[in-house]
């Protein structure tokens, strides 16, 4: 372990934003800085992983075995996650390796051993015979669903509201998060502590996101919850100028970095939600920042690719 960050920023900072949009609409607006738990680990996969991690431990387990996509922050916080406790990671990647991809070389150097499956494999992973013979060759592994939600993960999330209620003393009347298959945002909905409304960002084009969420959190606080689509750039890792001049201003102004595939799109929602006047004048909001700034040398890399600047 020597010269890893094994130390963790739990709880998370709190950080008020004061801008003249927030001043003039009479919004106080905080950050949930969760992107600042641990360089590798941080995040809504921080919270996922902590009881995973805990679970393969007490169980003695040797091997975590997970799926995701070649820029995955699932991935990358696990393969973080598993060298920091001394665990074996094998990550079910879709389609092909690309050694350069900077979320590649990540896993590969913390030990993650990758293995490449079809694209039609990796859709239908549960059925998939290919992916169940690789799992098979492996003696008793600890395996985590792709994105990494499971009881284990929602337990870690729901601390979460406890956590943001002593930070705040009284709860925020919203708390905001970005949302890709919606763990996160349902974690929260378990909590029994949960006074505050929640509003989900889809980054995906979804229709069945609210239901999905509903479901995972067990239909628990389901009136406090709403989804908003609206901003989701053409969909899962999709992006344009307006976007990301908008993540470049608001990072000059606040020192809050944003990745371009959820919390920059959320957080670009909320801002044109303040505007047009979706929030009471003198809401407190939340915004719960789920990290994934790992996506940010991923951008790099495809612009690179692609010769845009």
């Amino acid at each position: 372990m020597d010269g890893i960050n094994t130390s963790f920023l739990i709880p998370s900072p709190m950080e008020q934003i004061e801008n003249e949009l927030l001043g003039n609409k009479n919004i106080t607006l905080f950050v949930k800085r969760d992107d600042l738990i641990h360089p590798w680990l941080s995040g809504n996969k921080y919270r996922k992983l902590k009881y995973n991690i805990a679970q393969a431990k007490d169980h003695n387990k040797k091997m975590v075995i997970t799926f995701g996509g070649a820029f995955s922050n699932h991935l990358y916080a696990t393969a973080g996650a598993c060298s920091l406790y001394g665990l074996q990671s094998i990550g079910i990647i879709r389609g092909d390796i690309d050694s350069d991809n900077p979320t590649i070389k990540f896993c590969m150097a913390r030990g993650m051993k990758l293995i490449p499956v079809s694209r039609s494999s990796f859709r239908l992973k549960h059925e998939s015979k290919e992916i169940q013979d690789i799992v098979s060759t492996y003696y008793d592994p600890y395996v985590i669903p792709e994105g990494g939600t499971n009881s284990f993960a929602l337990k870690g999330v729901e601390e979460l509201i406890h956590e943001i209620n002593q930070q705040f003393l009284l709860s925020p009347d919203y708390i905001i998060l970005a949302s890709g298959t919606g763990g996160t945002t349902a974690g929260l909905l378990t909590s029994d502590e949960l006074r505050s409304k929640v509003i989900s960002f889809s980054a995906l084009k979804s229709d069945h996101l609210t239901e999905e969420i509903l479901r995972l959190a067990g239909n628990k606080n389901n009136q406090l919850l709403t989804v908003i689509s609206d901003y989701h750039f053409g969909g899962y890792g999709k992006w344009n100028n307006e976007l990301l001049n908008f993540i470049t201003e608001f990072e000059d102004s606040t020192d809050v970095l944003l990745d371009h595939v959820y919390n920059g799109k959320a957080m670009y929602g909320l801002y044109d939600m303040i505007r047009n006047d979706f929030f009471a004048k003198g809401s407190t909001l939340c915004y719960l920042h789920t990290g994934g700034l790992q996506g940010k040398s991923g951008l790099a890399y495809m612009k690179m690719k692609k010769g845009v600047k």
